[in-house]
């Protein structure tokens, strides 16, 4: 047979799995090539904005040879690039460790640790190492840390300046009580058990609860607007970027369950780069605060005092107009008897505007709450008049003269196996029912913010409405009991007597009339406060509806007993009868 010569350097063709393997991969390249590759390699997709790519080629290199203080240099470069700053001063301080056991100083590497030191807001530190440098070296490299070290002494001048010294004496009691804050909320490193022995609370569960920060509506009126300020200060219009970035991190538009594979890569890329912007609106903000800013467009003092009187007034006015036109419609719709559409104005007007106005904005905000709030008091009570030609002797006479609806699903629904429908855990089912927890969750939160006695009277009204509508009995009267005092504690008569009514509302729904008599007294009691003729008639009518059906159930109690003494008697007849 004859032998067939190959040519030098021949690499025969890979068969099976070898196959996949690349033929460069075969070629038995040093260590000292191999890492030059990747080293090219990261530096190439790190200026093509692949940082993923970028940094797993500089770690191959460094893991051929960890002591290469270039490739340290260049993915210190990388990372600060992508605002991360402290990665990126190890791998700086690294490389001069190296170049420092070589006996060697690198102006580039010197200046990048500078320059992580100043990413980083530690400028005191950056202008020591900028001095340090400035005397190590000479010439045009020596400039580089003078240019340096010029923008770091007007960060400084801008941080520390007058403008720090006008914006502390400014708000000096908020600083203290801030300071106070946090000095209370310090990290400890005792183990947990010690701390919470201190504070005399149970020490068994080794991870105790997280307590759930719960923000007015006011102070997230607040924040929100400070990170707008904040954005269009330093990103002039590239605001609206941001704050769309932020809103799509957790967009289902966006991250869809069913994509999978698309939903992986986004979710973790967004917020990504939503921490870079974060990081690098923060190195801004300690560059040129605020406050620094505020300082230079209003030298004038007495210029940027009536700047802000001014744009107060024109607040002022505005709201003043809001309020107005929403209290003419409010009247509008009362004299209208649009009902629904009147309580769902109102709880947009006093839940989602006036709740974000201060008393300074809003001078006359007590006045207006009471305003509001006592007229659909009497929009509610326009409703109960007691119709023409009614029968007081009617079956559920009280519940229609009440206006309660009369439904089939009033009555107890048996439990039927594999019927959804009659599980316990509705809310997942009903539409309905998931909508009233809403709105018992939305009033319940805005209850713990609220400050006067007439708005609590209001918000809990209107819990016990909605536990009313969903048959929910003992809630409505538990929620309308402290409708009642918080009515009481600011003297409203009319809120005190809409409780009442859903109490008796609860009450007949149940046919239970002794309850039911009970809350109409108290419910009359107050209707003679209120010196209305038409309350007054309204509840004597009640009165008068739930004596008719207490009689008719006194009757038919009658006669059932007496059916059943009139049985016993026959049986006991017919006993001796057969005995005989």
């Amino acid at each position: 047979m004859t032998s067939i010569i190959q040519p030098d350097g021949f690499v025969p063709q890979a068969q099976g799995i070898d196959a996949a393997v690349p033929i460069w991969f075969k070629i038995d390249w040093s260590p000292e090539i191999e890492q030059g590759i990747y080293k090219d390699w990261g530096t190439y997709y790190c200026r093509r904005r692949r940082e993923n790519l970028g940094m797993h080629y500089f770690d191959k290199a460094l893991k051929l040879i960890p002591a290469d203080f270039t490739t340290l240099y260049r993915r210190s470069q990388s990372k600060r690039k992508n605002s991360l700053a402290e990665s990126a001063l190890l791998d700086c301080l690294e490389a001069k460790r190296l170049l420092k056991n070589l006996q060697r100083n690198d102006a580039p590497i010197n200046l990048e640790v500078c320059d992580a030191l100043y990413d980083m807001n530690r400028f005191e530190s950056a202008k020591a190492e900028l001095h340090d440098n400035a005397r190590l070296f000479t010439g045009n490299k020596s400039k580089m840390f003078e240019q340096r070290l010029e923008v770091v002494d007007g960060n400084i001048e801008d941080a520390c300046g007058p403008s720090m010294t006008h914006f502390i004496s400014e708000n000096e009691k908020l600083i203290i009580h801030l300071t106070e804050l946090l000095n209370k909320h310090k990290e400890d490193d005792r183990p947990l058990w010690k701390i919470l022995k201190e504070q005399e609370k149970c020490d068994v569960q080794s991870i105790p609860e997280i307590e759930e920060e719960m923000l007015s509506p006011l102070e997230i009126a607040r924040r929100s607007r400070a990170f707008n300020v904040c954005n269009q200060m330093f990103i002039d219009r590239s605001w609206l970027d941001v704050v769309f970035l932020k809103h799509v991190r957790k967009n289902p538009n966006l991250l869809l369950d069913q994509c999978k594979k698309s939903t992986e890569y986004l979710q973790p890329l967004t917020l990504k780069k939503y921490d870079e912007i974060k990081n690098f609106l923060k190195m801004l903000e300690a560059r040129s605060p605020m406050y620094n800013i505020r300082y230079q467009k209003f030298t004038n003092k007495k210029l940027m005092e009536k700047f802000r009187q001014e744009y107060l007034y024109r607040v002022q006015y505005q709201t003043s107009r809001n309020m107005k036109a929403a209290l003419r419609s409010i009247r509008y719709l009362r004299k209208t008897k649009n009902l629904s559409k009147l309580t769902s104005y109102v709880e947009e007007v006093m839940g989602d505007y006036v709740v974000k106005k201060t008393n300074r904005i809003m001078p006359w905000k007590f006045e207006f709450l009471n305003e509001v709030y006592n007229t659909l008091a009497l929009a509610y009570v326009d409703q109960y008049t007691v119709p023409k030609n009614f029968r007081f002797a009617e079956k559920n006479a009280l519940l229609r003269l009440l206006r309660f609806p009369m439904e089939k699903s009033l009555e107890a629904k048996p439990f039927v196996f594999g019927d959804r429908t009659t599980h316990q855990d509705t809310a997942s089912v009903d539409p309905a029912v998931s909508k009233s927890r809403q709105i018992v969750n939305r009033f319940e939160r805005r209850m713990v913010f609220a400050k006067y006695s007439i708005e609590k009277a209001y918000i809990l009204h209107q819990i016990a409405s909605t536990h009313l509508q969903s048959h929910r009995f003992d809630e409505c009267c538990f929620s309308a009991r402290k409708s009642i005092e918080e009515a009481h504690n600011c003297n409203s008569f009319i809120w005190q007597f809409l409780s009442y009514l859903l109490i008796i509302k609860a009450n007949a729904a149940l046919h239970k009339v002794e309850r039911t008599s009970e809350a109409l007294a108290k419910a009359a009691s107050i209707a003679i406060k209120l010196k209305e003729k038409d309350i007054n008639h309204f509840v004597n009518a009640c009165i008068s509806c739930n004596e008719e059906e207490f009689i008719v159930k006194k009757q038919s109690v009658f006669s059932n007993s007496r059916r059943d003494s009139e049985k016993s008697v026959r049986s006991t007849l017919s006993m001796r009868q057969s005995d005989y």
